[in-house]
């Protein structure tokens, strides 16, 4: 974990290997700690920044894609309390979501979840 240790190869039974993995555990945990705290602090502000974009989505845009917004929040099965990485990526994936169909919204009035239409385009004739 920690750049340029080398492994240690001496020692009574080994206690210096064993004091080696212990300080890089240690580490490893401090490592975990930084990266959880960062993760939910972006998570936070991707979250605040999805609410203040609502209040400047047009009123079509609120009747028509809110309510999918709400069953997609609603139908997240979350257990926090367990730490596991399938919440995390949920959580990851909803925020995604949320942010792209409201930025959508914004753009297109009412059209955030669905691609805009065309009409087909005919087929090119080939001259022999």
């Amino acid at each position: 974990m920690t750049s340029g240790s080398k492994t240690k190869q001496s020692g009574a039974n080994g206690e210096d290997l064993l004091r080696e993995l212990e300080q890089e555990l240690k580490h490893l945990r401090a490592v975990v700690r930084e990266a959880g705290e960062n993760f939910i602090l972006r998570r936070e502000g991707e979250i605040e920044t999805i609410i203040s974009y609502l209040a400047s989505l047009p009123r079509k845009s609120v009747r028509e894609e809110v309510p999918e917004w709400l069953r997609e929040l609603h139908r997240l099965k979350l257990k926090p309390a367990k730490g596991r990485l399938r919440d995390l990526k949920e959580i990851d994936r909803i925020i995604e979501c949320l942010t792209d169909g409201v930025i959508d919204a914004q753009k297109t009035p009412g059209k955030a979840t669905q691609p805009p239409r065309t009409a087909p385009q005919p087929l090119a004739e080939t001259v022999e």
